[in-house]
């Protein structure tokens, strides 16, 4: 099944001793051509040193998700973040979570599910009729 991975998951799978990085790996693995919004590659950059990931290792699995033949990478453009900030205020969405909604409505649109760890995101996705993976 094609899924949107979600960066939280990303990050579990990176981080080895995670609590949750089997699950990740698990539903990466069985995937069928899973996709990414770019912007996980960036929020990757982020994340990824707050869990002590030197340098060289955010950087080596930041190409690796962009040279990827495994993953589709869905590319963030100013048409897609017009539609996300109307979609956030047709449903009276915070615009403190426009990085999450940046990646459900991406998902939404593809009419693929999302898989991410974020319980808040997956309840509010659930009430917009975004397809969610619970995990």
């Amino acid at each position: 099944m094609t899924v949107l991975v979600d960066t939280n998951v990303l990050v579990y799978d990176t981080i080895e001793n995670s609590s949750h990085h089997d699950s990740a790996s698990e539903l990466i693995d069985e995937s069928e051509d899973p996709i990414i919004n770019s912007l996980s590659i960036v929020e990757l950059g982020f994340v990824l040193p707050r869990y002590g990931i030197d340098n060289e290792s955010v950087r080596m699995k930041i190409e690796e998700l962009l040279h990827s033949d495994y993953f589709t990478v869905s590319w963030l453009s100013g048409k897609m973040m017009e539609k996300v900030s109307s979609f956030m205020v047709e449903n009276k969405l915070s615009f403190r979570g426009f990085n999450d909604w940046i990646i459900a409505y991406d998902a939404y649109s593809r009419k693929v599910p999302l898989v991410t760890f974020d319980k808040i995101l997956q309840k509010k996705c659930k009430k917009l009729g975004i397809q969610v993976i619970e995990i």
